[in-house]
């Protein structure tokens, strides 16, 4: 029943977005003929953004284990407003929210008496995003957890990422590497060791790196579906007790995504996609919450629209 219901919601979800039409501001070219005819150029508002799901047979965050061989649902919306654009260093500024949740047919032991125990997952991401220089993107934001199902504590925490598009320096090569940084400002996101013990309420706040590369390359690129493979590969470190150890997982897999194309535009532009990734975790973190097992595969599908 409990799954029955999980999968209900992400229907309602799914069909939500679908008869919410975005407004579409394209010009028209002038209706005589003239030496000199005016065309307004399609106008783009200040706002944009994204929602989706994914259904997946694990949650992984940050090579931690939260849930695994159960149906989980993790829908999600983005909203972005612009508040800059130019031509010089700074080519444009924004202002982002987004709202991610992750809803699980649970295989936790569920906090007693509460009415929320699937919703095991609920993130709020305020926080701002600037492209410099054409090809570097810089965020920062406070990501902040919290657990509507009262399986954790909400936490607090300043994130960095720094992105840059090599698309123009390596062509089809490019590996579009990326840099994340964490920072735990108000109880704690990662393990939290203190002298040896996990878990320690008066542990340190402590930090999360992540180094990553996301290769790819689009087949039938001109063709109304083109195929875009791509290859996410991610390292991430800890420091101050977040993982008990610098090392907390490697991770490497592949993602396949398509357009869906016989969709209207004035709907948005909608992608699916189906991933599997492998991850090889450090032994703190599969001790601690993966049965010493290092080894753990995660499998995918998305489906978003961009509006």
């Amino acid at each position: 029943m409990q799954t029955i219901k999980l999968i209900t919601l992400v229907a309602l979800f799914a069909a939500g977005a679908l008869v919410s039409p975005r407004v579409c501001r394209a010009g028209q070219a002038a209706a005589t003929p003239s030496p000199t005819p005016e065309v307004e150029e399609e106008k783009k508002g200040p706002f944009s953004g994204e929602i989706g799901t994914a259904l997946t047979n694990a949650y992984i965050f940050n090579g931690l284990v939260q849930d695994k061989d159960t149906f989980i649902a993790q829908p999600y919306v983005t909203l972005n407003l612009t508040l800059y654009e130019g031509e010089g260093f700074l080519n444009s500024a924004m202002f982002m929210l987004m709202l991610w949740s992750s809803v699980h047919d649970i295989n936790l032991p569920a906090p007693t008496g509460h009415s929320n125990e699937a919703w095991f997952e609920q993130d709020i991401d305020p926080g701002f995003m600037f492209t410099f220089a054409k090809n570097w993107t810089f965020s920062i934001s406070d990501y902040i957890y919290t657990s509507p199902g009262d399986y954790f504590s909400v936490s607090h925490n300043l994130s960095l990422a720094f992105q840059y598009d090599d698309s123009d320096l390596l062509k089809a090569f490019a590996l579009h590497p990326h840099f994340y940084f964490q920072q735990e400002i108000h109880n704690h996101a990662g393990l939290a060791f203190k002298n040896g013990v996990p878990f320690a309420s008066d542990a340190p706040q402590a930090q999360y790196y992540e180094f990553g590369i996301g290769p790819g390359y689009t087949f039938a690129e001109k063709s109304t579906y083109p195929v875009t493979v791509t290859l996410p590969t991610a390292v991430g470190l800890g420091s101050n007790g977040f993982y008990g150890q610098g090392f907390g997982y490697f991770t490497t897999g592949a993602e396949v995504r398509v357009p869906l194309a016989f969709i209207p535009s004035s709907y948005g532009s909608w992608t699916t996609s189906v991933s599997g990734k492998y991850y090889r975790l450090g032994s703190t973190s599969s001790f601690y919450t993966n049965f010493s097992d290092r080894d753990q595969g995660v499998v995918a599908w998305n489906i978003k629209a961009d509006f």
